[in-house]
């Protein structure tokens, strides 16, 4: 399993070990939320496209900790960016009805233009609200995964000032690429927990709002230390 060794270690691995148990428990909730019979406000078509992306959102973050653990970095981001991408779509089809009809049967559907069109160039910045954008962390994962942060991308294959040449990292990852995990690892985090908000309308599982809750704390704490 994945651990990490640079500063404040203890701490990020109590993250690391809450956030697996947090990735299980929000997957649970989302699918018995999209799954319920209750959800008559989305026809048979709709809740099995929304199922099918909410699955890939899930899958990706089970990939991305698993590659992890076996220090296949590369591999790992790919499949974060992927779990963001597919936040950002249920994001945009889930609520808006003619964005659903048309991924659905417009080959040429953008996200990009959906979510520009949700979200004007003009829109005034407002310091009281929450701004972190699944977009931007997604293009952010993106840029390292296609070498445009060249520093990033292959500093953080270094170890010992040499580059492993297996398929992996070796057997232990530099500090640089540590890095890189934590910062993705903690915007997982924040990402995952964005979009379970959308799932709140029955009512929020206390048991996934308290590891949540927890998780935070332990990031608050981390960002002070």
């Amino acid at each position: 399993m994945f651990e990490f060794t640079i500063k404040e270690a203890g701490l990020l691995n109590e993250f690391l070990s809450d956030f697996r148990t947090y990735v299980n428990k929000s997957y649970k909730f989302t699918m018995t939320f999209l799954a319920s019979p209750e959800r008559a406000d989305f026809s048979e078509n709709d809740k099995l496209v929304l199922i099918s992306v909410n699955k890939s959102v899930f899958q990706n973050l089970y990939s991305f900790l698993k590659l992890n653990d076996g220090n296949l970095q590369y591999s790992a981001f790919a499949c974060l960016e992927s779990a963001v991408y597919a936040m950002r779509l249920f994001s945009v089809i889930a609520p808006y009805t003619e964005y659903r009809y048309k991924f659905i049967t417009d080959p040429e559907f953008s996200l990009a233009e959906c979510e520009n069109e949700l979200s004007p160039d003009d829109e005034e910045f407002d310091g009281n609200m929450e701004h972190f954008s699944l977009k931007e962390f997604c293009n952010g994962i993106h840029r390292v995964n296609s070498f445009e942060l060249k520093t990033a991308s292959i500093s953080s294959q270094l170890n010992e000032d040499s580059v492993y040449l297996g398929l992996s990292c070796g057997k232990t990852v530099s500090g640089e690429l540590q890095d890189e995990v934590r910062k993705n690892l903690i915007g997982a985090f924040i990402a995952l927990s964005k979009y379970g908000k959308m799932f709140a309308g029955d009512g929020a599982d206390e048991e996934l709002k308290a590891l949540e809750d927890g998780l935070y704390s332990r990031f608050l704490e981390y960002l002070r230390k």
